[in-house]
């Protein structure tokens, strides 16, 4: 409504002040209403949480754990205000929390991806290596192609509480055992039928280099990205599905769906096995993921460090194991939807959890085959990625399957071409992840089990020596180092198959 001049309202006069009145009120109800009534301290909030010593000493239901850019670890909650008062922790809220709701993690890899994302997303937190962001389905496509690598934030909690009390002692017996290392003949003879000319052979065909035979026709992959669907993706997983298959391996699809804008994704993963002699319900797994991402707009995503590399390593590992036997069961499981936030490997850990099969280790290989170091005379370095020390009940599974890396490393002769180290910074971006997200709950259904120790095997990833041409359409064969790229399937290979205890 506009006024003149002598029609404009005298603001000092009792019925200005009334209207004032009326506002203030109004605005006053507007705000309890936006507030949820937080005034009481029991709308429930996303909060960061730093920890103490240890991760269990942290009596609220934890559902991330993290190290932001100056490398302090931290948990991320979801309790009421009050609660977190009570708790006597450090924390900052970062999100009024609406039951339902998920959020992404998303974790820098290009520099510059969180200053981009800056200006398109709608960032709830920053902690100067991940952004925390609300889920939407087209933000599991554009923050990768910002340089991001994603996850969603767990929905059940995946600290380790009894009764509200911290049970981490009452839990040593089910850390992960495995016995003294030794050097085996078997295994001895394994590694050494991995060959270079087979790993880039592989590399070439799933990469697109080559072409692949798939339903009786010759074809390139240029491409396998996951929304491509009935396309490349699924010419992919019926490539690795044949290759298998003539192995004399079973394997089968492990079909996943989820909710996708007003409709649904829709895929599948592939998962083989040699079935265990003596001890067929412990399983051994090595997971790595099949699809890509660029933002190359013509469609070509070559994907050879990212993963062609790692469903290398487990097709080399499965053509030599079968020759073999073990005590253990092994899979081989190839995920789709990796890049959009973990979706094909969440839907296997959650369908194994459901199925309560008796995991006892994984085995994530996501990106090995790349390293900045190419002169001969200066050993590259590469790492196994476990839990933080201070989350010290995941840490205590996932260190033996670590270490076994190690002994196998110095034991076999890789270390030769590389140094392998080992990081605790629980990163959690790759297939690895949703295995550890379900830790809690697996031990809360049975206190002495295995409950999924995992480590994720990677070429060296610390800043400044990433692969510069992942998610792009350059990351093919030519810019990888092969024979570093071979030392480390020798040694995911050896690890595995110690792991799985091979029997005459």
């Amino acid at each position: 409504m506009k006024f003149t001049l002598a029609e404009r309202p005298a603001y000092g006069t009792k019925s200005s002040m009334a209207v004032l009145l009326i506002l203030f009120y109004f605005t006053l109800l507007l705000y309890v209403g936006c507030s949820g009534g937080n005034s009481n301290g029991n709308q429930l909030v996303l909060a960061r949480v730093e920890v103490p010593d240890y991760l269990e000493d942290i009596h609220l239901p934890v559902y991330a754990d993290l190290e932001d850019g100056q490398e302090i670890y931290y948990a991320l909650v979801i309790a009421t205000k009050e609660e977190l008062d009570q708790a006597g922790v450090t924390y900052r809220i970062i999100d009024s929390y609406i039951p339902g709701t998920r959020y992404i993690i998303a974790q820098e890899e290009i520099e510059g991806a969180r200053k981009e994302a800056a200006n398109v997303v709608d960032i709830l937190y920053d902690d100067g290596e991940h952004i925390i962001v609300r889920f939407k389905a087209d933000l599991t496509e554009l923050l990768p192609d910002l340089g991001f690598d994603i996850k969603l934030m767990s929905k059940t909690q995946i600290n380790v509480m009894q009764d509200g009390v911290s049970s981490s002692a009452k839990l040593a017996l089910s850390a992960n055992s495995i016995s003294s290392f030794e050097k085996n003949s078997d295994v001895e003879k394994m590694i050494a039928a991995v060959t270079q000319t087979d790993i880039k052979d592989w590399t070439d065909h799933l990469s697109g280099e080559k072409q692949v035979e798939v339903n009786g026709n010759l074809i390139t992959l240029t491409s396998r990205h996951t929304y491509q669907q009935g396309t490349q993706v699924q010419n992919a997983t019926q490539y690795v599905y044949d290759q298998m298959k003539a192995m004399g391996i079973g394997v089968s699809f492990s079909e996943w769906s989820v909710a996708y804008g007003e409709g649904t994704l829709d895929n599948r993963n592939v998962v083989g096995e040699i079935k265990g002699k003596t001890t067929p319900n412990e399983i051994v797994v090595l997971i790595a993921h099949l699809d890509t991402i660029s933002k190359n707009e013509n469609g070509i995503e070559p994907g050879a460090d990212d993963n062609a590399s790692g469903c290398v390593g487990l097709l080399a590992a499965a053509d030599i194991m079968r020759y073999y036997s073990f005590n253990r069961t092994v899979r081989f499981v190839f995920t789709t939807g990796e890049e959009q936030s973990l979706y094909g490997g969440t839907a296997y850990a959650e369908k194994m959890d459901s199925e309560e099969q008796n995991i006892v280790a994984i085995l994530n290989l996501d990106m090995i085959g790349y390293s900045k170091i190419t002169d001969p005379a200066v050993k590259p370095k590469q790492q196994i990625k476990i839990r933080n020390q201070k989350n010290k009940t995941g840490h205590a599974k996932d260190l033996p399957i670590a270490q076994t890396y190690i002994d196998v490393v110095n034991t076999y002769g890789m270390h030769q071409t590389f140094d392998a180290i080992i990081e605790d910074d629980g990163e959690s971006t790759s297939d690895h992840a949703p295995f550890w997200d379900l830790m809690a709950t697996c031990l809360k259904r049975n206190p002495t089990a295995s409950c999924y120790p995992a480590a994720w095997i990677i070429e060296y990833a610390e800043e400044g020596y990433l692969n510069p041409k992942m998610h792009s359409a350059e990351d093919r064969v030519s810019n990888m180092n092969l024979p570093y790229f071979t030392a480390i399937v020798k040694a995911a290979l050896g690890t595995a198959a110690h792991l799985a205890q091979p029997t005459r």
